[in-house]
């Protein structure tokens, strides 16, 4: 009796204990729902009756990145109002070469529902372009401090040693690192990975800005973004003197006019380098002649990518250089990293998706874990570094089954009862089996915390709905060229229109991409088109699917097929306010019943989004979680012809390798165009070049890349 009180006292305490939890969860709770949202005012220009006169003058006449670190530092809203009628914004849709408002018009009848996000559209825009403008004035003024100190004190040959240090999230919330440390020594080549949204970019701007403690002043640091935002000026500039601009040390020599300093460090060649820097990254000289407004965001970014290259600075980030680059641009990048004398001895910083880039460029692997906000560094490349993780989550795998087949063992002898006896040494005995399986148990959630860090780069199997083989042919090309008037000047490139074969037969300024073109597309056929930028490999997959007629010759498609195109935007269609299973219903509206919406709900888990995922809004889903909405959206017409677009572009490591699996598997043709030769060798069996006006077969993926190497091997 005094037992069973004892043990009734025990259940009381315990429901008073739970029943105060609850209250103090509701409580908080309750609170966070009143807290009202903080809300991030617009950085809007400022009225014409609240301006300044002066602070216009001073906007219009100077740029804040441009300012010197001796000066005064410049208030965000002068960087905002500076941003506003500085910041040059595109008007040309690059895909159409149509005036973006007319193509905005044109979606707007098409999705008449969406009219309410697009209105936000131009104040999104513009708020990212300040934040933009902002960290390239931080680090412009960085970096004009770090040449300063050299002056005074020399140049820095030293590692970086940082130690203890947080980093905040940009978009609020918990710290995305936690007490971490960075070593950096000199020589070394590093690859940071990790899933999207753990803070890879994030880390990369800290260190850039030495918003992280303990960087020493004279080192230089260099950033190249993934995304590039212009300012007025810099649209009306040549690639050539945004490449020179990067030299600062160059730069700030040539305002002091000091001529000694300047023959010094070889200022009469230097805008000979640069244009050779240019042509190594296959800028053409008709390219290399044109303003940076009139080239597509592929060849921006890469002339900021060769300033990057050209500045002499001892730390260089890069964040997702091989976004835009050919295949024959990424071997040279990754040859001029690995092989160019500059390098050796500088410190190298990469993030990107490409395996294979990363596995000739890295020689160190910095890891960012989003469980344990942590950062973890490895020797050895990108490949060595997924080996030992398969390693290590083996292990782990074999001692928690182990583990948990002892502590299955402790409690089946604990819970027989009196089966082995009932005497008081018995009755003991069982109470201590119980316990120590509850030792171990509570041992185990600890270590399975650590198995956690090595489970989150695992990916969802990712499967895509086909229309299955058909016996006749899919598409057929036959004797196809396609043509662009050029009649327009080069300044305004981007307003190129379709040449009719009318036009094209009269005029000799109708410029050609390719003529002659004959080629054909069954159930079985996975083709890759490879080539420089510009070439025409885009034209071809539009060409492909019927958003584009040929100049002349004709492409017959199958009137039974399906066609589905993934481009490297595929993600960026999801209204961030619905959820997955939202936009599957709007996209899909069928008859509404429910069958219709178990439908929906078995092909997006078949495509990797769980029942979780299916009912949180997009806002909150990563970058390979979009992707896989995005892709299941594409698959549910069950086409016959898969045609990816730099499918790769914005996806992780984790997400690139269940893209792959998921494109081999899938039964139908696939026609793609990517830059990642990892994916390629994987889901490709036919090449085809496109280059000289010409597309041609080559014998193997394999082959076209052995044949680029050697190029770059005999220059």
């Amino acid at each position: 009796a005094r037992r069973n009180s004892q043990r009734s006292s025990a259940r009381r305490r315990r429901r008073r204990r739970r029943r105060r939890l609850l209250r103090r969860r509701r409580r908080r709770l309750l609170r966070r729902r009143r807290r009202p949202k903080k809300k991030t005012p617009l950085p809007l220009p400022l009225k014409e009756e609240e301006e300044d006169p002066a602070a216009a003058a001073a906007a219009e006449t100077s740029s804040p990145l441009s300012q010197s670190a001796g000066a005064a530092a410049v208030k965000t809203s002068e960087v905002a109002l500076w941003a506003a009628k500085n910041v040059w914004l595109e008007d040309e849709d690059y895909e159409t070469g149509r005036p973006k408002a007319e193509v905005e018009t044109t979606l707007k009848h098409r999705h008449h529902k969406a009219s309410k996000p697009r209105r936000k559209r131009k104040e999104d825009t513009y708020t990212e372009a300040v934040r933009m403008l902002e960290e390239r004035r931080e680090l412009r003024e960085s970096q004009e401090r770090s040449v300063r100190a050299r002056w005074r004190d020399g140049g820095y040959k030293g590692a970086i040693d940082v130690k203890d240090f947080s980093l905040a999230n940009p978009g609020g919330g918990p710290d995305l690192l936690d007490d971490a440390s960075l070593s950096l020594v000199r020589g070394r080549r590093y690859a940071l990975v990790g899933r999207n949204g753990r803070g890879k970019s994030t880390l990369l701007k800290a260190v850039a800005r030495r918003a992280i403690p303990d960087i020493p002043e004279r080192c230089l640091v260099h950033y190249v973004s993934q995304d590039v935002t212009l300012t007025k000026d810099e649209a009306e500039m040549l690639p050539w003197e945004i490449v020179l601009r990067a030299d600062v040390e160059l730069q700030m020599l040539k305002s002091k006019k000091d001529e000694e300093a300047l023959r010094a460090v070889d200022a009469d060649s230097a805008e000979r380098r640069a244009d050779d820097l240019l042509a190594s990254l296959g800028f053409s000289e008709e390219l290399r002649r044109r303003k940076l407004k009139a080239l597509s965001g592929g060849w921006r970014v890469r002339t900021f990518l060769a300033a990057a290259l050209f500045s002499k600075c001892d730390v260089l980030l890069l964040d997702e250089p091989t976004n835009h680059l050919s295949v024959g641009a990424v071997l040279w990048l990754s040859n001029e990293l690995v092989h160019g004398d500059t390098w050796q001895d500088r410190i190298l910083v990469v993030v990107s998706h490409d395996r294979k880039f990363l596995d000739d460029v890295s020689t160190d692997v910095l890891h960012i874990s989003g469980v344990a906000k942590r950062l973890t560094q490895t020797k050895g490349d990108y490949a060595t570094w997924a080996k030992r993780r398969r390693e290590k989550k083996l292990a782990w795998d074999r001692e928690r089954a182990r583990r948990q087949a002892e502590i299955d063992k402790l409690k089946e002898y604990a819970g027989h009862g009196f089966k082995y006896g009932g005497s008081y040494s018995q009755i003991s005995k069982m109470k201590m089996k119980e316990r120590q399986a509850d030792k171990l148990a509570k041992a185990g959630d600890e270590r399975d915390f650590e198995l956690k860090e090595l489970e989150e780069d695992l990916e969802l199997p990712l499967s895509l709905k086909s229309g299955g083989s058909l016996t006749s042919s899919l598409v057929a090309f036959k004797d196809v060229a396609f043509a662009y008037d050029s009649s327009s000047d080069d300044d305004s490139n981007n307003n190129k229109k379709q040449a009719s074969p009318a036009a094209a037969e009269r005029s000799p300024e109708a410029c050609f991409l390719f003529r002659d073109v004959e080629l054909g597309i069954t159930s079985e056929s996975r083709i890759v088109f490879v080539g420089e930028n510009g070439n025409g490999k885009s034209t071809l997959l539009k060409l492909l699917v019927g958003e584009l007629e040929p100049t002349e010759g004709a492409v017959v498609r199958s009137a039974h097929a399906r066609f589905a195109l993934v481009n490297q935007h595929h993600a960026d269609q999801l209204d961030l306010a619905q959820t997955p299973l939202e936009f599957m219903r709007s996209k899909f509206p069928g008859d509404s019943s429910y069958e219709h919406d178990l439908k929906l709900r078995s092909h997006l888990a078949s495509c990797g989004v769980t029942a979780e995922l299916q009912n949180l809004k997009a806002l909150v889903l990563s970058g390979g979680q979009r992707s896989r909405v995005a892709l299941a959206a594409v698959s549910y017409v069950e086409p016959h012809v898969l045609v990816l677009d730099e499918p790769t572009n914005n996806l992780d490591l984790e997400s690139v390798q269940a893209l792959a699996d998921c494109v081999k598997n899938f039964q139908g043709a696939v026609v793609c165009v990517s830059h990642d030769q990892a994916f390629v060798s994987q889901v490709a069996t036919e090449c085809w070049v496109v280059a000289k006006g010409k597309v041609r077969r080559a014998p193997s993926f394999e082959a076209y890349v052995n044949r680029q190497l050697d190029k770059l091997r005999n220059k």
